[in-house]
């Protein structure tokens, strides 16, 4: 080999030289880098998957407020349906009870004023009696007896409540 220039103990000695250098480096830096690769891309991975699953967690939660939300909305709307219902309810109530206590007050009124008619008739009745005897004894120029006369007295009455 020597007749191509090549020496062999040096050829040797480099070869072991580079094979050594390729164990030591593969060893010292080209395993811990790809380790750290390695555990960068993992790293990497699982912060996606993680972000992922906050996403999803995040819209799992964003729907159930929506859900809640509307709940809330569908049930804050029945209970003013109830309430304006009740309202509506004590309304029609208080109508019938006004209603009723301003036909009572009515009926009150007129039993009042048909008890007054007949209170002033009964007293008309009678100052009227003492008129028409008064006035038939002046008439007359004698005087009436109310006890005789009862019938023809109680009779003029009749007529002149039936003129009224």
């Amino acid at each position: 080999m020597d007749k191509l220039g090549v020496d062999l103990p040096l050829l040797l000695s480099q070869i072991v030289n580079f094979s050594l250098l390729a164990i030591l480096l593969n060893m010292f830096l080209y395993k811990p880098i790809l380790n750290a690769l390695q555990a960068r891309s993992e790293r990497i991975r699982e912060s996606l998957d993680n972000a992922e699953k906050v996403k999803q967690q995040l819209a799992r939660v964003d729907a159930d407020y929506d859900a809640k939300l509307q709940e809330a909305r569908r049930e804050g709307q029945t209970i003013i349906s109830q309430a304006q219902e009740r309202a509506r309810a004590q309304e029609a109530e208080l109508l019938v009870v006004a209603r009723n206590n301003a036909a009572k007050i009515e009926e009150e009124a007129r039993n009042k004023a048909e008890q007054d008619r007949q209170q002033m008739l009964r007293g008309l009745q009678g100052q009227l009696a003492s008129l028409v005897t008064e006035t038939a004894s002046n008439v007359l120029g004698r005087e009436l007896q109310t006890k005789g006369h009862d019938e023809l007295i109680n009779k003029s009455i009749d007529q002149l409540g039936r003129l009224n």
